[in-house]
């Protein structure tokens, strides 16, 4: 089974490291009732950029016109990126986000002297300000697909993670999208057609859960979060 970690719990300790047993007590934990985003999980230690990082989920059923049928997308996203998800020229995300209005120009212009460029990445309960980063995200489709056709969808799932994040990929971000099909429904012949479908679909959901991750998450030690930095964007 493929498998990835974020170093960072709590906040760059390295001497805290997931591994199997971490794995099956979220397996344990979870349910299908309850969805937790921000400081959670593989987000608590998170950063994205200069601000708090965390976990975000998305979703979105499309009407297949290949199929006929609707299908379902989700995405589940671990954000602990270099590059930002948020735009220091208007304090929102850079491909914009339902439910978030422009944040007052005093709180842009606070924000930007904070965590612009020449801020530097803020350091981690007195650890290296230049630590390792991860963003790591799986993306889910409720059809039945081979390895190869979920490959394809975790190619595409990339290019949601460059729209959220900039600048993305860099050197120094270990960035990795695992992508799997819950086998219950069969495309059959018009598996091309119905590929493109997801695969435009699961960008999107990428982008957005990405972006939701930082705004679900809180502020921890140096480190602080969207919502306190902008507050006049979600009221």
């Amino acid at each position: 089974m493929p498998a990835a970690v974020l170093f960072d719990l709590p906040m760059g300790d390295w001497g805290n490291r997931p591994g199997a047993e971490f794995g099956r007590l979220a397996c344990d934990a979870a349910t299908a009732e309850e969805s937790r985003e921000g400081n959670v999980g593989a987000g608590t230690g998170a950063v994205a950029g200069s601000l708090k990082g965390g976990i975000g989920t998305a979703g979105e059923v499309f009407h297949s016109a290949a199929l006929g049928i609707d299908v379902t997308v989700g995405a589940l996203f671990a954000v602990n990126s270099l590059g930002s998800v948020i735009d220091p020229e208007t304090g929102l995300p850079w491909d914009g986000h339902p439910g978030l209005r422009a944040p007052a120009e005093a709180e842009v212009v606070a924000a930007r002297a904070r965590t612009g460029p020449t801020a530097g990445r803020p350091s981690r309960h007195g650890t290296a300000s230049r630590p390792l980063n991860t963003t790591i995200g799986v993306v889910a489709v409720d059809l039945a697909l081979t390895k190869a056709h979920c490959k394809r969808i975790a190619v595409a799932a990339h290019d949601g993670l460059a729209r959220a994040i900039r600048p993305a990929h860099s050197l120094a971000d270990g960035d990795t999208v695992f992508a799997l099909a819950t086998g219950e429904r069969e495309p059959g012949a018009q598996w091309v057609p119905v590929l493109d479908e997801v695969c435009a679909v699961a960008a999107g959901v990428v982008r957005r859960a990405i972006v939701r991750a930082v705004l679900a998450a809180e502020p921890v030690g140096e480190v602080t979060s969207y919502t306190s930095l902008y507050p006049s964007a979600r009221e």
